[in-house]
């Protein structure tokens, strides 16, 4: 009895397994999302943008373009309850352009009692398996696709069903070490009648991304990948997983599949691959999975070489295959698999070795020619690149400096100015970010000293020097409301006198239009007051003569000209950059800091013009 139970346990926990059925997410899944092959499994199943053996015409059959050799792979998984998933597959690379592949998959359980009336009578089989025939063409360059055709079977007892799918999938290098897969699963369904139930298999949209055979340590590369999955009607699984190789000989896996984690590793013995995967199975066993694959015949290099001197023209006189044309083949080989793999430096060396067996050889010299010609470009990249570095390095070196300079002399306005264009270019700079700390404090400071002597000054009647204080204020905080509604009131206090006194204030500090401003309102009462007639005459003049750059700091509006000048230059837009400075020119003519920014962006114009 208890065997029966344990047996009719065991037939559901199996047809939940095989059959798909509603998930949590009221979705479908196919009985295969196990996978194929250990060393596909030991990194989570993320497989859709490596796959490049015989696991390909499961995960990816464009990736059969890949191939290096004719390969033959078998796969074994013991499951619960006596269940047994395995898979077979053997893939053969047409030319270095096509591949083909076959494969078969099973799941199921035998040897399933059946008890009529508390008595066993007989046992039985439930399995679902697929026989797939898969194919991939490269268009071009780096980008691949490929199709399968499965002839799809549901076995119950004495009752069988066949029913006809297929699959399309894409391959794309996109750039030396990293690559992008897809795969539509069942985008024609396969559908399977049996004992009056029908049932459609589910279609699933999966993406990958992958990095290889990256150089990690010494002898050691590192792959990665990751793989979103969309299952009909069910949430994004993730597949994601990693494996080091070492020495090409020894793999050590981990990843993480749909919920659970799972673990391999690999042995490779000249062209033999045994490979095991645990996988951390929910509310069921673990899973132990073995898989064994071997390499059979020459590589796909070595065939288009053999067949490409089976049908060149016969030349006038018999060649006879000596050492070395041998020695040349066997260096060219090597070579173009290490230019397959990306690995440039290994390939070069290759072939120059073989150059020394044929030293004509134009397949050789031109790829040759194209790899130094890449090599060429990156070093170029690479010179822009830390040229780049240490012109941005010395903008913010002499912006700091600058910065510096007016901070000493109490300019705070314009070394917070100077400061932007630093953080514009590296906005975490330490230095700059300390300095404006620094100045922010010294504002505070200086503001609070500003606020009492103003205060103290209009209550002894002190208009003017209330006034200044005020005007300090605005200068450090223009939008403090406060200290110009208190300016503004003392103003009006002031007499014709100590207008005449504010503008001379004004005019010794260097700030021109405030206290042009000043004398204009005296004027306007007296136009004929000597002093303020002087004093405008001396504007005048201060306009026209060589000004510094604390002259510019001063006047709003044309330090705004010269900052937006600097940033120009820097953008190496150096005809906005002359056009901006010309602007303040045209207000202070004679500033030594303009001419010579205008000098130098010329100078850039010229040299970009004869390159």
């Amino acid at each position: 009895m208890r065997r029966t139970l344990l047996t009719f346990l065991g037939l559901f926990v199996v047809a939940a397994a095989i059959v798909p059925v509603q998930a949590g997410d009221a979705g479908q899944e196919t009985p295969f999302i196990l996978g194929a092959g250990a060393s596909s499994l030991g990194m989570g199943g993320g497989y859709t943008a490596l796959a490049n053996d015989a696991a390909a015409v499961y995960y990816n059959p464009a990736g059969l373009t890949r191939l290096d050799y004719q390969e033959l792979s078998l796969m074994h998984t013991v499951m619960f309850e006596g269940t047994l998933y395995n898979f077979g597959s053997w893939v053969y690379p047409i030319s270095d352009k096509s591949g083909v592949g076959l494969g078969y998959m099973r799941v199921g359980t035998d040897d399933i009692v059946r008890t009529i009336d508390f008595e066993e009578q007989y046992t039985f089989g439930y399995s679902h398996s697929q026989f797939i025939l898969a194919y991939g063409h490269r268009l071009f360059k780096g980008l691949s696709i490929g199709a399968s055709l499965k002839v799809v079977n549901q076995s119950l007892d004495d009752n069988s069903v066949y029913g006809v799918g297929a699959d399309i999938a894409l391959d794309w290098r996109l750039y030396k070490h990293l690559s992008l897969g897809f795969i539509a699963r069942d985008i024609i369904p396969a559908q399977l009648e049996l004992k009056g139930y029908t049932e459609t298999t589910p279609n699933s949209f999966t993406g990958g991304l992958a990095v290889r055979d990256i150089d990690f340590i010494g002898q050691t590369r590192l792959t990665a990948s990751l793989d979103l999955e969309k299952h009909e009607q069910r949430d994004v699984k993730i597949h994601v997983g990693a494996r080091l190789a070492f020495y090409d000989s020894y793999i050590l896996r981990a990843g993480y599949d749909r919920d659970n984690l799972s673990f391999g590793a690999g042995l490779k013995l000249h062209r033999f691959k045994f490979d095991y995967a645990y996988k951390v199975m929910d509310y069921i066993e673990d899973s132990h999975n073995f898989s064994l694959a071997v390499l059979i015949g020459s590589s796909t290099a070595e065939r288009m070489e053999k067949k490409r001197r089976l049908y060149a023209p016969e030349p006038v006189k018999e060649v006879v295959v000596d050492e070395r044309q041998r020695e040349f083949m066997r260096l060219k080989t090597k070579a173009d698999y290490f230019f397959r793999q990306f690995q440039l430096d290994s390939a070069l060396t290759y072939y120059h070795q073989s150059l020394e067996y044929d030293s004509d050889n134009q397949e050789v010299l031109e790829t040759i020619a194209s790899i130094e010609q890449a090599r060429r470009l990156e070093m170029e990249q690479q010179n822009l690149l830390r040229t780049a570095n240490r012109e941005r390095e010395q903008f913010i070196d002499r912006y700091y400096s600058q910065a510096v300079q007016f901070y000493e002399k109490k300019y705070y306005a314009a070394a917070r100015d100077i400061l932007e264009l630093i953080f514009e270019i590296e906005p975490d700079n330490t230095r700059a970010e300390k300095l404006r700390k620094d100045i922010d404090n010294a504002i505070s400071s200086e503001i609070e000293i500003n606020w009492t002597t103003a205060r103290q000054a209009q209550a002894e009647g002190r208009l003017v020097q209330a006034i200044e204080a005020y005007n300090r204020i605005l200068d450090l905080e223009p939008d403090n409301v406060e200290a110009r509604q208190a300016r503004e009131r003392a103003l009006t206090s002031l007499n014709l006198s100590e207008q005449l006194n504010l503008g001379i204030s004004l005019f010794k500090q260097g700030k021109y239009d405030a206290a042009r401003s000043r004398f204009e309102t005296v004027l306007k009462i007296d136009s004929h007051e000597p002093v303020a007639l002087e004093y405008m005459e001396k504007i005048k003049e201060a306009h026209t003569k060589p000004s510094t750059l604390e002259d510019l700091q001063k006047d709003k509006n044309i330090w705004n000209l010269y900052l937006e000048g600097i940033r120009h230059m820097r953008n190496k837009d150096y005809r906005k950059a002359i056009d901006a400075w010309e602007k303040v020119l045209e207000v202070y003519p004679g500033n030594v800091n303009t001419l010579h920014n205008i000098e130098q962006a010329r100078l850039r114009l010229e040299s970009e013009k004869t390159e």
